[in-house]
């Protein structure tokens, strides 16, 4: 399911930036009518050059370390402690990734942050923020959105199967953050994001 809707956002981000003087959204849907993906074209083609210049300004920045990064991990998330960690550098950007598991309830949170400074970051920020921005799509299992949070743009998604929310944004105008909350309700998801210190300086 989730390879079907990725490939269909591509398509659809790409025919958003072939045709932006398009004024209506496009809508995809695919042949079984399960999946369907919108893509506001107006609002991507607006965006395009603030993308650009932000991906410029992002390319000028030196990576955190492994230890500042894994600092932003905290050892306790909704009563939930810290059961696993990493922290490293690879393909030139650096990212530190935590689990909070509740073994009584099933519930589980984990929690990553890519640095998307240098080169490689700014792929990252490109390839997994900019091109979700708005966009839009629902199947039988689920839906993806995004949605104004923090004072700024986010992609919220969600999965029935494994009754998991998933919230994407930038924190401190450079890390990419993700939360996927595992039985936990998106409201738990959202409050994790309000209470990180994602503090760069």
């Amino acid at each position: 399911m989730k390879s079907t809707i990725t490939s269909l956002a591509i398509m659809g981000f790409f025919l958003a930036a072939c045709n932006n003087n398009k004024p209506k959204p496009i809508t995809i849907t695919s042949g079984d009518g399960k999946n369907k993906v919108s893509v506001d074209v107006n609002s991507v083609a607006a965006a395009s050059n603030d993308m650009q210049t932000k991906m410029d300004e992002l390319k000028k920045l030196t990576p955190l370390t492994t230890d500042q990064l894994k600092a932003m991990l905290p050892e306790e998330i909704g009563g939930m402690k810290r059961s696993s960690f990493n922290a490293n550098t690879a393909m030139g950007f650096a990212v530190a990734e935590a689990s909070y598991k509740d073994s009584s309830t099933g519930k589980q949170i984990n929690l990553s942050i890519f640095d998307c400074a240098g080169e490689a970051g700014a792929g990252i920020y490109s390839l997994s923020y900019w091109t979700r921005m708005n966009m839009q799509s629902e199947t039988d299992n689920g839906y993806q959105k995004t949605i104004d949070f923090n004072g700024q743009k986010a992609v919220e998604s969600y999965e029935k199967g494994s009754d998991t929310y998933e919230l994407t944004y930038v924190a401190s105008d450079r890390l990419l953050v993700t939360i996927k909350g595992e039985k936990t309700g998106l409201d738990a998801v959202k409050q994790v994001a309000q209470s990180l210190n994602l503090k760069t300086n």
